[in-house]
């Protein structure tokens, strides 16, 4: 799936990018198409931000033995047994001899199925880079490479300036929401806070698994909470200045809010597909319960964004890593059943981000930052059964090392 099918399933329109950072300038043809036309049908995304920088190398690896040899060879006790591996080449025309470990199997299957693609070597860029450009000191590089917190932001922006204070989604949601009508926002977050849904108007709904936020003593669903609110309510009727009424203003949408989602919540039947129950299948299962939620909620056009933390494996990387991407595979997995028993198979496009890639070489029981990785994407209007983009040399010292 490109750029122009990535964002005409989401907004009902076509437009052509000539780069990623490009994103927010021509996001305004976004906005005369969706001030234009009314925006048909139910679009989702769902972002799943690895966090702490995902070794990927050890997720999609390749199985033509002499290139397996190569890859042992550099990943030493880190490389994954062979005999282990799923092979991917079940699709036919695949460029490269490439399989994942066997626990990522629930993966595996939907990539067969054609539900699944993966994106090669990817990360943030200002410019086509090469390893003759840096070794002469002449590449423009994004700003602070290998740093957790930077390297996310820009992932979070789609740009190369660590001083944007909006990300791309929260540009997009400036230019689709109707900021007067009496909905949540388009932009859900499971993860609190982010760079990537905020926008210059637009702020995130932050949810937890377990539904939205409801001030505990203020709780309209607890008894004992009555007179509380009552008491509440006349305090803050009482303030007229502008600091007192923005707070009120704040407080009565966030209660207001918070009591609609968990009553569309209440109100919808419950998904029959079964999840696990660790924290990111909990909150794929929670998106699953929004989106199934979307026509009480007036809402035709989401992005979700899930943090999945753990993935910066300096060390324990062997027995840590594989549990973790276990995980990632058996959520995808549940969240897809989701969609298809929902109908929205073809509506819905989830997938990765992370960091960065990681080091080949081990550094005695793990490995440490890197640059470019391999990213996911699913969902019935992927292009799936595909490797999208060319697989690294992994040779130490190679072009791509």
């Amino acid at each position: 799936m490109n750029k122009r099918q990535f964002l005409k399933l989401m907004f009902g329109t076509s437009l052509g990018l000539s780069s990623y950072s490009a994103l927010g300038k021509q996001l305004s043809l976004v906005n005369a198409a969706a001030k234009s036309t009314s925006l048909e049908g139910y679009k989702a995304l769902v972002c799943i931000f690895l966090y702490g920088g995902n070794d990927s190398y050890n997720m999609l690896i390749p199985t033509d033995i002499n290139d397996y040899q190569t890859y042992a060879g550099v990943r030493q006790n880190l490389a994954i047994e062979r005999e282990s591996l799923l092979s991917l080449n079940t699709v036919s025309n695949l460029p490269y001899n490439v399989g994942v470990p066997n626990y990522m199997s629930p993966l595996a299957e939907l990539f067969t199925q054609g539900r699944l693609a993966f994106i090669n070597n990817v990360g943030p860029l200002v410019e086509p880079t090469t390893k003759a450009n840096i070794q002469a000191d002449s590449a423009n590089l994004p700003p602070q490479l290998f740093s957790h917190n930077d390297q996310q932001k820009l992932w979070e922006t789609s740009g190369a300036n660590l001083n944007d204070l909006a990300g791309w989604a929260g540009r997009m949601a400036d230019l689709i929401t109707d900021t007067s009508a009496n909905t949540i926002s388009t932009n859900i977050s499971l993860a609190g806070n982010n760079i990537m849904q905020t926008g210059n108007i637009i702020q995130p709904y932050s949810m937890t698994a377990e539904g939205a936020p409801m001030f505990g003593a203020l709780n309209p669903e607890e008894d004992w909470n009555s007179d509380r609110i009552s008491i509440f309510d006349q305090l803050i009727a009482l303030d007229n200045h502008a600091l007192g009424n923005s707070y009120k203003s704040i407080m009565n949408r966030a209660r207001t809010n918070a009591l609609m989602v968990n009553q569309a919540l209440d109100t919808t039947p419950a998904l029959e597909t079964e999840f696990g129950t660790d924290s990111l299948s909990q909150e794929l299962a929670m998106t699953a319960n929004l989106i199934a939620a979307r026509d009480t909620l007036g809402m035709n056009r989401q992005v979700f964004f899930i943090g999945f933390g753990g993935w910066d494996t300096h060390d324990r990387q062997m027995q840590d890593h594989p549990v973790l991407l276990s995980r990632l595979s058996a959520a995808m997995a549940s969240f897809n059943s989701a969609m298809n028993e929902l109908g929205l198979s073809d509506s819905v496009t989830t997938f990765t981000a992370s960091d960065f890639g990681r080091t080949l070489t081990s550094n005695g029981d793990g490995t440490d930052h890197g640059w470019g990785g391999h990213q996911l994407v699913m969902g019935g209007a992927v292009n799936g059964g595909r490797l999208f983009g060319q697989l690294p040399a992994l040779e130490l010292n190679s072009n791509d090392d």
